[in-house]
């Protein structure tokens, strides 16, 4: 079964919804360890659906998409009620409260005051006597307020709300990636230190082969006690090799398992085995393919074009802002009454800051400096990203050639160690030469071993160098958002496509395991 088989395609996951996933857990024992056998694939997909990681990133986006929504709000009106009710008292009501006593509540009076015109008497028209008594307040007024004109700040705040929400999917999308190439790291770690501990069982496994045959040369007096002597010192240093490397699985398991999402005491045995299969692309094409794709590197441009839009923003502060307004204020001495003042508004309300001071002018200076340095930033993290792709491409070719010699040195080490133990046997050989021969094939073995880990692992590296897609192509969400696509209308089109035959290529592939 080919190891980075689902990595070579758009999506390795999104196909794959047949789980391979097999518990043999005692039920006679309680505290018997489950065994969980898990694809590369299956290993893949239960991390992108567990890890903590990619929740804490949709959150974030969930997050930037109700900020936009907010600023995007807050274009229209604005309807606000306030109350009040206050206990009064002092000089200020002592009069008021003294009419009420002497008259009651404000009314018409019979009398009519007399007032001196020049030698005649004229009468005055009717008083209004008494008062309310003041000892209560209530108040209640409303407002309407819908802006018409904000001089490019609210227009300024939406684009850099849009911008943040197409970051805040590109992060989501990087953090996708990078949690694939953890499970593919983990996965592709047990694999190696399962095929290390392989090759230091098969050393004790030799040592207690030529042990055997030493000790019976001995008893039989055709060796010295040397040799067995030496021959028990190499097999108790094999043992203590395997004992380490089998230690090292047992780490390497739970830390899968933690990485999948699974208990980390769980047993778990990978169905994939390492396998070579030459990468068909260039450097220059990985490069040109990770500048393009790599959603950490799009969201970095995404970054200056929020900065941009806050500088519009800050502009706004140089401009009018007009507003339509509406509103009625109501007082009196019991709630919701208007016995002592009702008036109503209606009309534009026009705000311009003539001169402030220079606040505005720094704003839009640190809004420049802040555009500066996401540009610095981005180029930054663009010259990482060629880096980044470069390295893990040339330790995939360094690990490619090494596959090929040490491919041949473990067959000249073969070879080699049959011809000691054949020479050693003869008598024409001492044993140094034979426990030398083994300790050759031995460490061939490993070399092997590490340089196919090494390729693969260099491989799955330089998928996550180049951004290979899991969630969507990053390419296509940033040419949707540039034509004028909303980030919903962006994430639609940027979505990959299952390949046809991805679950039945992936069902035979389980069935041949």
């Amino acid at each position: 079964m080919k190891f980075y088989d689902s990595l070579k395609n758009k999506l390795l996951l999104a196909g794959i919804l047949s789980c391979t996933l097999v518990f043999s857990a005692k039920v006679c024992g309680a505290e018997e360890l489950s065994t969980v056998h898990l694809s590369l694939a299956e290993s893949i997909r239960m991390a992108l659906d567990t890890d903590e990681s990619i929740e804490s990133s949709a959150a974030q986006r969930e997050a930037a998409w109700h900020n936009l929504r907010a600023i995007r709000r807050s274009k229209g009106p604005v309807v606000s009620w306030t109350s009040q009710a206050y206990r009064i008292g002092g000089r200020n009501y002592k009069s008021a409260n003294e009419a009420h006593e002497a008259y009651g509540d404000p009314h018409s009076s019979d009398t009519r005051p007399v007032y001196v015109s020049g030698d005649s008497l004229v009468l005055g028209s009717p008083l209004s006597v008494g008062s309310y008594a003041y000892r209560n307040t209530f108040a209640n007024s409303w407002s309407l307020t819908v802006p018409l004109y904000t001089g490019g700040q609210v227009e300024g705040q939406i684009d850099a709300g849009r911008y943040q929400l197409n970051r805040a999917d590109l992060t989501t999308e990087n953090t996708r990636q990078t949690v694939r190439y953890a499970a593919a790291e983990g996965y592709a770690n047990l694999i190696h230190l399962e095929n290390l501990a392989k090759v230091a069982r098969e050393a004790v496994e030799m040592g207690n082969t030529q042990m055997n045959l030493i000790q019976a040369q001995f008893e039989e007096g055709a060796v010295a006690e040397a040799d067995l002597l030496m021959m028990k010192v190499n097999i108790a240093n094999d043992r203590q090799n395997l004992v380490n490397a089998e230690k090292q699985v047992d780490v390497a398991k739970s830390t899968l398992a933690s990485i999948v999402g699974l208990p980390q005491e769980t047993d778990v045995e990978p169905l994939d085995i390492f396998t070579y299969e030459p990468y068909d692309k260039d450097l220059a094409a990985c490069e040109a393919y990770a500048l393009e794709h790599r959603p950490d590197g799009l969201a970095a441009d995404y970054n200056i074009k929020a900065a941009q839009a806050q500088k519009d923003t800050a502009k706004a502060g140089y401009r009018p802002k007009v507003s339509a307004v509406a509103g009625q204020s109501i007082a009196g001495n019991t709630p919701f009454r208007s016995e002592r003042s009702n008036a109503w508004e209606a009309g534009l309300n026009i705000s311009w800051n003539i001169f402030d001071n220079g606040v505005t002018a720094e704003s839009v200076q640190q809004a420049d400096a802040n555009i500066r340095a996401y540009e610095a930033e981005a180029r930054r993290v663009k010259k990482a990203i060629r880096l980044e792709t470069r390295t893990a491409y040339l330790n995939m070719k360094a690990a490619e050639q090494n596959i090929q010699e040490t491919a041949v040195a473990v067959k000249q080490a073969e070879d080699s160690y049959m011809i000691a133990q054949v020479r050693y046997e003869e008598g024409v050989d001492v044993l140094l030469g034979l426990t030398d021969a083994q300790d050759k094939l031995t460490r061939a073995k490993q070399n092997y071993m590490t340089a196919l880990y090494q390729y693969n692992l260099s491989r799955a590296a330089l998928e996550k160098a180049m951004g290979v897609p899991v969630g969507f192509d990053a390419l296509r969400y940033a040419a949707a958002e540039n034509k004028g696509a909303s980030a919903e209308q962006a994430l639609k089109a940027s979505q990959l496509e299952k390949e046809p035959d991805e679950d039945e290529g992936y069902h035979k592939r389980q069935k041949a395991n």
